[in-house]
């Protein structure tokens, strides 16, 4: 008699698909993972943080190992399980297994300044602080989570708008564009600014609200009407003109394929949606973002997405919820202090709060069991500044936090990791990082970005990926 797990495993194996075979593929897979035991079959997640001012390298810097380098030619690379996190970072303690602290890859092919725009997930420059220009390509986030497809793609959340923003701008309603995502080359990624609005987007027709059934009975019938409609006139315009229609035909095609996964995930979104609470329309700074994090989370877990971007501030935000209402962080990062705080107290209590919010996604993640393991074990959340290592990064280097498991796919996990400094041989700039990542991910990219065409005068190569992070 066969046992319970190979048949099951052969009964899924042996699924044939009819005409929902498109939308019951990637959950078929998925099934037979978990019936396998494996982890192949599961999606990988990929969650962003972003935040503005930078990321000091020596606030996320484990104290024995301050001042440690890199011998010539090659890293520093050392377990954290020996060392206690710095201060700010506490809250990843439980998780530090699948805690990197990354350090030392640079970016001097991005702009240097308040903010780098597109370049720090794109890699490349863009024309000034007051102008993010088109992105180049697809950034590093989008990239990765396209390799995993879902029904509503890539989500982009955010807190504020633009890194360089006007003081008196008022909360940002609705979409944005904070110029820092792409899905490809000069298609920005919208970001939603309403916790309520983007709940509303993204559960509002399984949850019953009133507005996301109106919006689910509009779209169904826009998309009923509009597909057939642009069917009949492909049949008949001249040939040259079909290729705009095509485009278009496709585009509604989409969101009808979006629209049956729903239909048929209405159980299981339900089971994940979050409970909506007096957060999500509040006008407090933190209560906002607290409620994105809980929306990412629940997207996730429901597999509605694969892939999350938060903007989590802009040099103009206060954050009066954590007692800072004399400074925005602008000043702060410029060194002046707030409500009797020194500078440096400042950017410490704002990065602690940023790294609760992680560690309770990565717990969220951490508890949904998945395989043979959890959900954070196949998520990388990546914590990261748009300004590189200072509030004026001169992007000499760029420094990385990294929580979750990876898939397994990167030797980056539990790990501290400082690359030789700028100019110096064994030297890699933020590219030759995310060409390690995708290519660990299975996207075999030979290099991702702009290299930094100083270092190559210098005889140091700047394409293709490290190695040793990869697994």
């Amino acid at each position: 008699m066969s046992s319970p797990l190979v048949s099951r495993r052969s009964f899924i194996n042996g699924l044939s698909l009819g005409s929902g075979g498109m939308l019951l593929a990637p959950l078929v897979r998925q099934l037979s993972a978990e019936a396998s035991g494996g982890a192949e079959g599961f999606p990988q997640r990929f969650v962003f943080l972003v935040k503005s001012s930078g990321l000091t390298p020596s606030a996320i810097t484990p104290g024995p190992l301050l001042g440690k380098k890199a011998e010539r030619g090659s890293c520093f690379r050392t377990a954290l399980k020996n060392h206690a996190l710095p201060e700010s970072l506490q809250a990843l303690e439980p998780f530090k297994d699948q805690v990197g602290i990354v350090q030392g890859f640079s970016g001097k092919m991005c702009l240097a300044g308040h903010t780098s725009y597109f370049g720090a997930m794109g890699v490349h420059s863009s024309p000034s602080e007051t102008s993010s220009g088109n992105p180049l390509r697809a950034t590093i986030d989008t990239r990765l989570s396209s390799r995993y497809p879902s029904p509503f793609g890539h989500i982009g959340l955010a807190l504020r708008g633009r890194a360089v923003g006007g003081a008196g701008d008022p909360i940002p309603e609705g979409t944005i564009y904070p110029g820092i995502s792409a899905l490809a080359a000069g298609r920005e990624l919208p970001f939603q600014a309403s916790p309520d609005r983007a709940y509303d987007q993204l559960f509002g027709s399984a949850m019953g609200s009133a507005q996301g059934r109106k919006r689910y009975a509009l779209e169904s019938g826009m998309l009923d009407f509009l597909s057939e409609d642009i069917r009949r006139l492909r049949r008949e315009v001249p040939a040259t003109e079909q290729d705009k229609l095509n485009h278009y035909l496709t585009g509604f095609e989409e969101l009808q394929k979006r629209r049956s996964k729903l239909t048929a995930m209405g159980d299981a979104i339900r089971k994940s949606a979050p409970e909506l609470t007096d957060k999500f329309a509040s006008d407090l700074g933190i209560d906002r973002l607290e409620a994105h994090f809980t929306l990412a989370a629940s997207c996730l877990i429901a597999g509605l997405s694969n892939g999350v971007t938060i903007r989590l501030d802009n040099l103009e935000h206060v954050y009066s919820g954590l007692g800072l209402t004399e400074q925005n962080v602008h000043a702060i990062g410029h060194g002046t202090g707030s409500n009797g705080k020194t500078s440096k107290e400042c950017r410490d209590l704002i990065r602690a709060y940023h790294i609760k919010l992680m560690a309770g996604l990565a717990g969220r993640l951490r508890s949904i069991p998945e395989g043979d393991g959890t959900m954070l074990d196949n998520t990388m959340i990546v914590y990261l500044s748009d300004a590189g290592e200072a509030h004026h990064g001169a992007l000499h280097e760029w420094p990385f936090l990294v929580v979750g498991g990876c898939g397994g796919k990167l030797a980056i996990p539990g790990h501290y990791i400082r690359m030789p400094d700028y100019g110096q041989a064994g030297h890699r700039t933020i590219g030759n990082l995310y060409t390690s990542i995708l290519n660990a991910y299975g996207d075999s990219v030979a290099h991702f970005g702009d290299p930094d065409f100083e270092l190559e005068r210098g005889g140091i190569p700047q394409r293709g990926p490290v190695d040793f992070l990869i697994t």
